[in-house]
């Protein structure tokens, strides 16, 4: 694995809309943004290619005191309907040396509990495999087969051959935590998805995949942190 042709890019807007400025609310007296930046540092995945992309002031000035680099990302770029993706171009698009390199890396600062070992595995099965893109996933609480819709007051499987077994009859089932993506930057400068199959997979443990987009989901982030249970 060569480490040299790797961009880490860690989006932190300030306009979050359900949880206000989440990306830089503290645990433990550390913004969360903070220790996405100290995981990444500590993978010795990137050198010194580590980048946040913000529109905020604050958030640079926060960013710059983790010692990360700071990419100034248009103010439009913070609000609906732009996502992950575009940001991901506009980075490129302004940093047009990264589009010569292999990979970029994207670390959510809503998913602090993530440690240095989950970038350096996640990469080795991202060389391994040859994979083109990689997503970090955790299993779900209750499994999707199981799953239901309401219409009109009234429950609609959406597997109704699976809705009546066993929990332990049916195949495990997942879905993307967001800690970690994964994109060969040639190929995504092509395709601009990230779902661009196949997308290889690493596995977290649940109690490390909490990605924090409520009040509900910091309050339980933070006693986890603030008790060492992860």
């Amino acid at each position: 694995m060569t480490i040299s042709k790797n961009v880490c890019l860690i989006p932190a807007k300030a306009a979050s809309t359900r949880l206000k400025k989440k990306n830089i609310l503290k645990i433990n007296g550390k913004e969360l943004v903070g220790y996405t930046i100290e995981a990444a540092k500590t993978s010795d995945v990137f050198a010194d290619n580590i980048f946040v992309s913000t529109e905020s002031g604050e958030i640079r000035d926060i960013a710059l005191k983790y010692h990360a680099k700071v990419h100034i990302r248009p103010e439009a770029l913070a609000h609906d309907p732009y996502g992950i993706k575009d940001v991901m171009l506009d980075f490129l698009d302004s940093n047009s040396d990264y589009k010569d390199f292999d990979n970029i890396f994207v670390l959510l600062p809503t998913a602090p509990l993530i440690i240095s070992e989950d970038i350096i595995n996640s990469f080795s099965i991202y060389c391994k495999n040859d994979f083109k893109y990689l997503m970090s996933v955790s299993e779900t609480e209750h499994n999707a087969q199981r799953a239901i819709f309401i219409n009109k007051n009234s429950l609609e499987p959406l597997f109704k051959e699976q809705i009546l077994k066993k929990s332990q009859e049916l195949e495990t089932t997942y879905h993307v935590n967001g800690a970690i993506l994964i994109a060969n930057i040639k190929n995504f400068l092509i395709t601009e998805n990230f779902y661009t199959y196949p997308v290889g997979t690493y596995i977290m443990p649940r109690e490390r995949s909490i990605d924090i987009d409520t009040e509900f989901d910091y309050q339980l982030a933070k006693f986890i942190m603030e008790n060492k249970l992860g």
